[in-house]
């Protein structure tokens, strides 16, 4: 999440925005999000349905694993990644994504 924070400006730059989604529970988001100084959003997730949905849930178990999304302003999912966030290549998807929204 710190990464995602230190990069908003080069986010911002492709006019991506981020969320966080988490199972957790408001308070616990906001403690969280007050320590780590986020300014972006963290959503609550405590029935499960985005990671479901994403499918970042473990077969069998109530835990989901990281995953990074991609939404493109149509909604369209265009990058799915698991584990810790690449920031390189998310940079670089955003770029082309970019680069696709000025040729429509």
């Amino acid at each position: 999440m710190e990464g995602h924070q230190r990069n908003l400006y080069l986010y911002d730059r492709f006019n991506a925005r981020v969320a966080g989604v988490s199972h957790d529970g408001v308070p616990t988001l906001r403690h969280w999000s007050d320590d780590l100084g986020l300014t972006f959003p963290l959503l609550s997730n405590t029935t499960g349905y985005l990671g479901m949905f994403f499918g970042a849930q473990h077969k069998g178990t109530p835990m989901f694993a990281r995953r990074t999304v991609i939404i493109d302003m149509w909604g369209k999912v265009r990058y799915i990644k698991d584990g810790s966030p690449d920031y390189r290549e998310i940079l670089l998807v955003l770029k082309k994504l970019h680069a696709e929204e000025g040729r429509s």
